[in-house]
């Protein structure tokens, strides 16, 4: 593409479909465009964005009802969902989060499909429920929980369906009981170095589909036992314009404490980069900026005066480095250099003397590098770290090394442990009872690297029966994502994935250029002007699993969410011959209008700016809505997407269902779901086990049909 060429893509004005079975709602179209940098691009269905008018919310009305009356009448449907029920009542009831206080342990559960906290006394038989998501009303779901630093209180967060936005309640754990404090803005944290103290902030609205700017956020502070209307202003643009005066899509996220330390700092973020600043605690000082966006920092820690941090900058694998507080400029050590695979920069763990470092092959293998913080001697894991994920959680915060050690794999349940760093010796949990690995006979997991198109080496894990035929009869899945640099998905067990397995369905997570499982390099190979390497490598998987015998496109099927949706979007349309059908799932679709949605421009870093002309042209090679064709015979398509979604707007979803319906030559549905209650990721209004169960259900229903599971390799 070129400045001086006008681009025109051609819309249906009305709904057409090829074949009768399915007449879509009306989807109109307008005369309007944008013109930047000399190019004029049209955009038929820009109405769609407008969520606020009545007709744009019949429409969506209208598409979820049509969807609805397919979805609801799809074979395979109860089959599946029953498997998954079976599977879940086989499965041990997981406790999580534990936390040990005094002569009690406090624990997380979901028990009759809903999350709920209990404390258990030493001396009860039984349990005390002590938060239910009910105490915030009908809808509501627990989304975060924590302990102040004197382990005194407990804050627990709860969110109404899929809305992200959340307030706390309050539960003393010295009385028992709940508090009338309620904290009514977004909770962020307990202030740790200030006893009895959490923080949170407010926006202008809390309308996912309203655009707020971050520098009109307020950070406040709540002492527990206080009325909240004497809450104190922590940080705004009024009393701190250094923080909130910011242009370009950069923000304020979190403000970060430590206890015993003197300091406080704080996030500014956009997109996947961030600037930390700081200054003295419990003061009002000018705050100071300590690193940029370019140091590329993810996380760090604190230990005596000292931080321990992760940097990517001129170090493609990630280093750890120490910074001494005292003269920040000057008293900087490398502690753990560059090593030959990536360091996981985002979950560095820490005990009372540890720092535990994680290092990741390829995105599938994941090990660790334990840093002792008062000699600083670097030493292997003593524990087993024999699958493809191990981590380690602490037990008591940093009061001391003892750690909860979670292995995970593609096909294995979780297995968890209890160790102490320093001694290989692991004791069962008397609180948790490990799984029984579903299938495990029958199921194999392939790691391997595939050539891309240009000879790069992609990794993609293939997860299927032993004994299946490679006669191309198969149907696949593959699951994308490629972006930020974030390593995903990554090594996790997933019934819904061991049930399709051993019905013979081949599970594939396909690892592109724009993810971080090769490094920060890998992640810069798929952004921006190099984004088009994420779809061409995803569809170079697909072409060698076709290649192989695996499957073959008539039974090939793309999935993948939020910044996926580029990735999913792309693919079927550069090559809508190779799959039969596609699920773009809250999915980003129309990144060149993105700036106009709650989120503004803070994703220029990842997708780039529509003022600078490389960025405008790369985002533009990157929307689908934009290379939708009239008359392609496009695969099937299910949209999926939540109405509270304030991180993609839902509208991006149905512009594209629109002009995919409007433009289709083929016989398959092109499908839009909508969760009116579901924020992103649609599915997440809910944690009520059985709903979900139906809804995973459906979405694998709707593959197994379009990807004609009636006639391929069957196992059951």
């Amino acid at each position: 593409m070129t400045r001086n060429i006008l681009l025109i893509f051609s819309f249906l004005t009305i709904g057409f479909v090829t074949k009768a079975q399915y007449k879509y709602p009306y989807s109109k179209t307008v005369d309007s465009s944008d013109t930047w940098h000399s190019v004029t691009v049209k955009d038929p269905y820009r109405w769609l964005e407008d969520l606020k008018n009545q007709e744009t919310i019949s429409w969506f009305k209208a598409q979820a009802t049509y969807t609805d009356s397919i979805m609801n009448n799809i074979p395979f449907t109860e089959e599946l969902y029953n498997e998954l029920t079976k599977l879940n009542v086989a499965e041990p009831e997981k406790k999580y989060g534990f936390k040990r206080l005094g002569n009690s342990t406090f624990y997380s559960q979901t028990k009759e499909g809903k999350f709920k906290l209990y404390r258990k006394f030493d001396n009860e038989d039984t349990a005390q429920v002590i938060v239910t998501p009910d105490m915030w009303g009908k809808g509501f779901r627990i989304a975060d929980y924590e302990f102040d630093p004197t382990e005194q209180y407990l804050a627990i967060a709860a969110q109404e369906g899929g809305k992200e936005y959340n307030n706390a309640k309050i539960y003393s754990v010295t009385q028992n009981k709940m508090l009338p404090d309620i904290i009514n803005g977004n909770f962020k944290g307990m202030v740790k170095n200030q006893n009895g103290t959490v923080y949170y902030w407010q926006t202008p609205s809390y309308d996912p589909h309203d655009y707020n700017n971050p520098n009109d956020f307020i950070f406040k502070k709540h002492t527990i036992g206080t009325d909240i209307t004497e809450d104190k202003v922590w940080v705004s643009k009024f009393s701190n314009p250094e923080l909130m005066n910011f242009s370009g899509g950069n923000y304020l996220w979190e403000i970060t404490t430590y206890p015993h330390c003197n300091y406080e700092f704080a996030w500014v973020v956009q997109s996947s980069m961030t600037g930390i600043w700081y200054r003295k605690s419990l003061s009002t000082d000018k705050w100071q900026q300590l690193f940029d966006a370019d140091d590329q920092i993810y996380s760090f820690n604190y230990f005596n005066n000292k931080i321990y941090y992760p940097t990517f900058k001129n170090a493609p694998n990630g280093k750890l480095m120490e910074m001494d507080l005292s003269d920040p400029a000057t008293l900087k050590k490398i502690i753990i250099p560059e090593q030959a695979d990536p360091m996981d920069g985002s979950n560095i763990t820490q005990t009372k003397n540890y720092l535990i470092v994680q290092f990741t092959k390829n995105g599938v293998k994941k090990y660790s590098k334990f840093f002792h913080l008062p000699t600083r001697i670097i030493s292997n894991a003593l524990f087993k770290e024999n699958t493809s994920k191990t981590y380690y959680k602490p037990l008591a915060a940093q009061k001391n090394d003892s750690v909860l050690i979670i292995r995970q794999d593609w096909v294995k349940p979780d297995y968890l442990m209890n160790g102490i760093i320093g001694s290989s010796k692991e004791i069962p949990s008397r609180y948790y009872q490990n799984s029984i690995t579903p299938f495990k006979d029958n199921i194999v997991v392939e790691e391997i690297e595939i050539p891309s198109y240009d000879g790069t080496l992609v990794p993609l894990t293939i997860i299927r029966r032993k004994d299946l035929k490679m006669n191309g009869n198969n149907v696949c899945v593959v699951d994308g994502y490629a972006a930020y640099g974030e390593i995903f998905p990554s090594p996790q067990f997933d019934k819904t994935v061991i049930m399709l397995a051993e019905k013979g369905v081949v599970i594939c997570f396909a690892h592109p250029r724009g993810g971080g499982e090769k490094g920060d390099n890998w992640h810069i190979a798929g952004w921006k002007q190099s984004k088009p390497n994420t779809w061409k490598d995803f569809n170079a998987c697909a072409e060698y699993l076709i290649n192989k015998g695996y499957t073959s496109s008539n039974h090939l099927c793309c999935t993948g969410a939020s910044a996926g949706g580029i990735l999913i979007g792309r693919a079927i349309t550069e090559r809508p011959d190779l799959w039969a059908c596609a699920i773009p799932e809250a999915g980003v679709l129309n990144p060149l209008r993105g700036k106009y949605s709650s989120y503004g421009d803070n994703q220029n870093d990842e997708f780039g700016a529509l003022e600078n002309i490389n960025d405008f042209f790369a985002m533009m090679e990157s929307d689908a809505v934009l290379h939708i064709q009239h008359g392609v015979k496009y695969p099937s398509i299910l949209v999926i997407t939540g109405w509270e979604d304030p991180r993609v707007s839902c509208w991006q979803g149905g512009k594209f269902a629109a002009a995919a319906q409007n433009a289709n030559n083929s016989n398959r549905p092109i499908l839009l779901k909508v969760n009116f209650k579901g924020g992103h990721f649609s599915g997440n209004a809910t944690d009520d086990r059985q709903t979900i169960f139906k809804e995973q259900a459906k979405k694998n229903a709707f593959i197994l049909w379009q990807c004609d599971y009636q006639n391929a390799n069957k196992y059951n």
